[in-house]
């Protein structure tokens, strides 16, 4: 049997770390340790994982970061404090199923260097989660697939060599795409995998407001451009091209509300587009 380490990056994560913890606890594959990182917390997200160490079923630690970093280094923490040679990782709003880690490693062959599994959303009863349950998938469907373009640091399961090949998650990346930069420089020599048998729930609440931010951050590639006028244009065009299907989609479902939202993201994101091109003209990104 592998051993596996599993970290959990944290960032103001009290409200739902109960969960989260109690879920990776109840794991039927055995952990040889848990890590949550705390990225700089400024609630009570230390208090609530040092509370799980006494009777935690895993051994559990709580390593902090002096002051925000970034998800991209709490997720190098994780790689580099990790015991084992696979790591596993679940954000701090993810709760996987019990049989999530086991079926994870089941797809870990000698020739695989990564695993990803699906993520459901647990509520949908508002606006906001409504939509992001629909346009902000974090799972590719019924069926297995051999070399994905990538997978989500979320829900995942790595060979820690594999991570290292990369240089680990790109600081750069911060809060956004860590993930899809890190499996653009390994997928072409190492095999990734997507389960949708490795299931996980979202436990993540939008309001409008955060689902529009949200959604422009998981597009935002500016951090790996030089600020320029036509790269302003090719994101503004990008995000027009992903929000018409966006409206199509909610048109073809009859759902004017969830269409509301789509067309206000069209003038958002191309205005924090350029936004963002006037603030790193500015300054330093």
């Amino acid at each position: 049997m592998s051993a596996v380490s599993l970290y959990i990056p944290c960032y103001n994560a009290a409200g739902y770390l109960d969960r989260v913890l109690a879920a990776v606890m109840a794991q039927t594959y055995p952990l040889s340790d848990v890590m949550v990182i705390d990225d700089g917390s400024t609630d009570d997200t230390v208090a609530v994982a040092e509370a799980w160490i006494p009777t935690s079923r895993y051994p559990l630690r709580v390593i902090r970061h002096p002051k925000n970093l970034g998800l991209a280094s709490a997720r190098n923490t994780g790689v580099r404090e990790a015991h084992c040679d696979l790591v596993a990782s679940v954000d701090s709003d993810v709760a996987p199923q019990p049989d999530w880690l086991a079926r994870l490693v089941e797809e870990m062959g000698e020739d695989v260097s990564g695993v990803g599994g699906e993520l459901l959303e647990a509520f949908q009863e508002v606006l906001a989660d409504r939509w992001r349950a629909n346009h902000m998938l974090q799972r590719r469907g019924p069926e297995r697939i051999y070399r994905p373009p990538f997978i989500w640091g979320s829900n995942s399961l790595f060979r820690r060599e594999a991570l290292y090949d990369a240089g680990l998650y790109n600081v750069r990346c911060r809060t956004n795409a860590e993930d899809v930069k890190l499996c653009e420089l390994i997928r072409d020599r190492h095999v990734l995998i997507y389960t949708p048998h490795a299931k996980c729930m979202h436990l993540r609440r939008d309001t409008v407001r955060s689902v529009m931010l949200n959604y422009w951050k998981w597009y935002y590639y500016g951090c790996f451009q030089e600020p320029s006028l036509a790269g302003t244009w090719a994101s503004n065009s990008r995000n027009l091209q992903r929000l018409w299907g966006s409206i199509r989609k909610d048109i073809a479902d009859r759902d004017l509300p969830r269409l509301a939202v789509s067309l206000a993201l069209v003038p958002y994101t191309c205005a924090k587009d350029w936004i963002d091109l006037w603030m790193r003209r500015s300054g330093p990104c």
